[in-house]
């Protein structure tokens, strides 16, 4: 052989050789972490012993003979399988990302550290329910086990090259007070419509500021029961931090319902829910169950909090929606010169000052000064400062916010109340502590009883339709306090034999002002028409309804398309053939169906063709960032609602509503025959709308998506469909958002609950259990959830004590 092919030869073995070499380490790297479901393990901090039985979804029965240790085992097995997660939740909430991720995360860190959730948790922690200090001590007890107790932790950490730090009782508090964050988008609108003011005025802007559709249903049935522009750089700060943790979307609501037994096939009550949160992987939740005593509950947990947030004990059953709560005010701010005070009714008041450090990773440390006024932070310090839009203001905007997340509350000692509820009294007085996020309480019982409560808190305003920005030189814009719970809508037993919510209208005439972006009426009408019929219902049709594809709301849209080409003159084939589609249509979003795309890259082009050429491009995304302002508006624009917006301003003719429509349908056609050709049998819908479950490393590599993401599948379905699947008006048509679970429970099984997630338990990309469900959750499959002993005993694949 010629020297130089021993040579090549050489290089290239040693090149196989040091390959597999890393392959085999960074393989042991990953598997190393994922925990070992089976055995004993002798740690510090469980006074009894802890026995931890899996199924083969890897779902844990934690049995223990005192709260303290469940709450210790939930903590520790928490860790063990979403270790990554947790830290990056609450080092975004403390304004910590920049210590591992540099200088790319220095604003979301600045946005977290002004809004203060790290200070505001540390401040009211001393005031918890001493059970609250209890047993979130004991949860970061069985957190910091884990810590202490292993040299592996999983792969995220190796790749960013830090370890994560001790987990304090606080930490919990703060997971909580992010999901609060990711349900408060009430402020968008707030900051969209004040920069339609100022650009437009009131009465051109009071346009297209949609009203909800007083025909459509509301949970409970009648008789029962101006800004700184300074602002768009939040909002900016805010969209790239919910991209970069995983929070896309804005449907962030729900569905829930309940049946008593006079609608049920069983003669019990029945309940549902499927929360529509943002997609990735690893999701939202993390199913357990929990047997300590009198808290035997099972259910859906947050990783970093020791409780079930939706499920059902022994006696009662309860789920969520998202009351889209108008619960954070924004006020224009008067400094003086030396910008250390503010106005207030005519008198200068010393304004809140701290300095904070921010950690940079391989950069220097940031000192910022977080100034604050009686009502909240100075936000407007985020970023550099923008002038004002009208002329007559020649200042720089100063904005501060009042949230009602910044106040005390004690949500966690709620949610352990409601886990050990065994009746409705119970269950209303355990409510009363759960203030923000808000939530639409729906419940069941083993007796038959079902009820609603609207669980949020309401501040009590001068005026009921704070829409816009407030003058914060005037105190008479502030809070003047919150609306008792007493006052507060609910609902137990109603007439009809249901209850069921989907982020729509609350009630139709309440004191207080609640919301002014209800999502569209499309997913309670499909919902409520599901319910009403005369047939008796059973898990088949709670699950029909969870898989329900059909958009009502589509139908308005489509009929007056339609009447639009009436006296039309139609010579263009794939024009003539894509009408008759939408008149056969069906309305259901079927991912194989070609109606669906040609009706829904129309509504796409008809958004711009009516807003745009006035808006501007910039103005124009703000507006449809918040989905269903325009699902509303272009709703009762179809409806013969008299706007105009509607006409073309650059062309010298005015245009009628039916050549903006034709023209925005030509332009779509336009559009899908550019993408697929024009042979509509390739125009089916799984062709625009997939879906993929997004690890936070995605987007790096494409080798490294294949093994962190899962996915991608074609889906149906859209924004308006039960079964959500929204996309972004501005990033069309990728799912971001939709079911994170679902949920059955049928009060005539009490052994076993029905559930599902959209990938798996185990936050360990290798693992077994990282995406073992998906496939169900595509396909409208369940899992068991069992309850009692022999149930569980059953069905047991993996025991682990704790000692």
């Amino acid at each position: 052989m010629k020297k130089w092919l021993k040579v090549l030869f050489g290089v290239l073995i040693t090149l196989l050789v040091f390959a597999a070499g890393v392959f085999v380490l960074s393989y042991h790297a990953i598997i190393s972490p994922i925990p070992d479901y089976d055995g004993e393990l002798d740690l510090e901090g469980v006074n009894g012993t802890v026995t931890i039985q899996r199924d083969s979804f890897a779902v844990p029965y934690i049995t223990a003979s005192s709260e303290l240790d469940a709450a210790f085992a939930l903590g520790f097995i928490h860790s063990r399988e979403r270790m990554f997660q947790m830290d990056l939740i609450r080092r975004a909430g403390e304004g910590r990302l920049a210590e591992i991720l540099g200088n790319k995360v220095l604003p979301f860190d600045k946005m977290f550290r002004t809004i203060g959730l790290m200070r505001t948790v540390e401040k009211f922690y001393p005031q918890m329910n001493e059970r609250t200090k209890e047993l979130l001590s004991s949860y970061a007890e069985g957190v910091n086990e884990y810590l202490r107790s292993t040299d592996s932790y999983s792969v995220e950490f190796d790749l960013l090259g830090y370890e994560p730090y001790k987990w304090k009782p606080v930490h919990s508090l703060l997971v909580a007070k992010l999901m609060a964050w990711e349900l408060n988008i009430s402020w968008w609108t707030d900051i969209t419509f004040s920069h339609l003011v100022q650009k437009f005025g009131a009465a051109k802007a009071a346009e297209i500021l949609p009203g909800f559709d007083e025909n459509a249903p509301t949970i409970i049935p009648e008789g029962l029961a101006e800004s700184g522009s300074v602002l768009t750089d939040l909002v900016a700060t805010d969209k790239q931090f919910r991209k970069f943790i995983g929070m896309q979307g804005t449907h962030i609501g729900s569905n829930n319902w309940v049946v008593n037994g006079n609608k049920s096939a069983s003669g019990k009550v029945m309940i549902a829910n499927d929360p529509h949160l943002a997609f990735s992987v690893p999701g939202k939740w993390f199913v357990a169950s929990i047997d300590a005593g009198d808290w035997h509950v099972q259910g859906f947990t947050l990783p970093g909090v020791p409780a079930v947030v939706i499920g059902r004990n022994e006696n009662i059953s309860w789920v969520l929606t998202n009351v889209m709560t108008d619960d954070a005010d924004f006020y224009i701010e008067q400094f003086d010169s030396t910008r250390n005070k503010y106005m207030l009714d005519g008198s200068w008041r010393a304004l809140n000052v701290i300095k904070d450090t921010i950690k940079v990773k391989d950069s220097s440390n940031v000192i910022m000064e977080i100034k604050s006024t009686h009502r909240g932070p100075v936000i407007s310090g985020i970023h550099p400062y923008k002038k004002l839009f009208p002329d007559s203001i020649q200042n720089i905007a100063d904005i501060s916010m009042r949230w009602t997340a910044l106040e005390f509350s004690d949500e966690y000692f709620g949610i352990y109340n409601i886990n050990k509820a065994g009746n409705w009294n119970e269950f209303k007085d355990a409510v009363e502590y759960f203030t923000v996020p808000g939530q639409n309480f729906v419940y069941g019982d083993v007796n038959g009883n079902i009820g609603y409560i609207c669980a949020a808190r309401l501040p009590v305003r001068h005026t009921n339709s704070p829409t816009l920005i407030y003058d914060g030189s005037a105190s008479i814009n502030d809070w003047q306090g919150f609306v008792p719970y007493s006052e507060m809508p609910k609902l137990y037993n109603p007439p009809a034999n249901y209850i069921a919510s989907a982020n729509n209208k609350t009630v139709k005439d309440f004191k207080y002002h609640i919301s002014n972006i209800w999502e569209p009426s499309s997913r309670i009408n499909r919902i409520t028409e599901m319910l009403q019929g005369s047939e008796l219902l059973d898990e088949n049709h709670f699950r029909d309804i969870q898989m329900d594809f059909k958009s009502p709301y589509a139908r308005k849209i489509v009929s007056r398309l339609l009447k639009a080409f009436e006296n039309a003159s139609i010579n263009e084939s794939n024009l003539n053939i894509s009408l008759n589609l939408l008149k056969d249509w069906d309305l259901v979003m079927d991912k194989y169906a070609q109606a669906p795309a040609i009706y829904l890259v129309y509504f796409q082009h008809l958004l711009k063709n009516i807003f745009m050429d006035e808006m501007g491009e910039n103005l124009f995304k703000e507006y449809i960032f918040i989905a269903n302002v325009p699902y509303r508006m272009i709703e009762e624009i179809c409806d013969g609602k008299y706007v105009t917006w509607i006409d073309d301003v650059t062309t010298e003719q005015r245009e009628t509503l039916n050549e903006i429509i034709r023209k925005s349908f030509i332009d779509a056609l336009d559009e899908l025959e550019t993408m697929f050709g024009t042979d509509l049998a390739d125009w089916q819908w799984m062709n625009l709308h997939t879906i993929t479950f997004n690890h936070m490393f995605s987007g790096q590599w494409s080798l490294l998506d294949k093994l962190v993401n899962v996915g991608s599948y074609s889906i149906s379905g859209d924004g308006t469909t039960v079964f959500n699947t929204e996309y972004s008006f501005t990033d069309p048509y990728k799912v971001k958002l939709g079911p994170s679970m679902r949920f059955i429970h049928n009060f005539s099984n009490p052994g076993y609950s029905k559930y599902i997630l959209p990938t798996g338990q185990s936050g360990h990309i290798l693992s077994g259990h990282y995406s073992d469900m998906t496939d169900k959750w595509l396909n409208g499959e369940y899992n068991y959830l069992y309850f009692n002993e022999d149930s569980i005993r059953s069905n047991v694949v993996y025991t682990l004590k704790l000692k």
